[in-house]
């Protein structure tokens, strides 16, 4: 039995590290050249699909409903409360006076 272990040269090891090394920086290029193509496909998506609104106040004893009955016009009011409640966020239904909303305009 020959028990001889495998020596790598000082130069073979410099190979591999160069190697992994240009792996590691073409990879890493790639992946931020795919997410600045698709943060540049979003940012023209979200340009295109631009929703109008206006702001107002809440007053005591409004609600979303309150506010679907006076500024939906002819949209359904489900959507537009829905449409309401994302583009303001809201976690919930409860409305506080003084808060201030953007309304979609119908």
């Amino acid at each position: 039995m020959n028990s001889q272990s495998a020596v790598v040269s000082p130069a073979t090891y410099a190979r591999r590290r160069l190697v992994l090394v240009l792996t590691l920086a073409l990879a890493t290029f790639g992946a931020i050249s795919f997410a600045a193509g698709q943060a540049q496909a979003s940012n023209q998506t979200s340009v295109s699909q631009t929703t109008q609104f206006t702001y107002v106040s809440v007053h005591a004893g409004d609600t979303l409903w309150s506010l679907a009955d006076t500024y939906a016009g002819n949209v359904d009011q489900r959507d537009w409360i829905a449409n309401l409640v994302s583009l303001n966020n809201l976690a919930s239904n409860n409305l506080q006076p003084g808060q201030r909303l953007a309304l979609p305009l119908g």
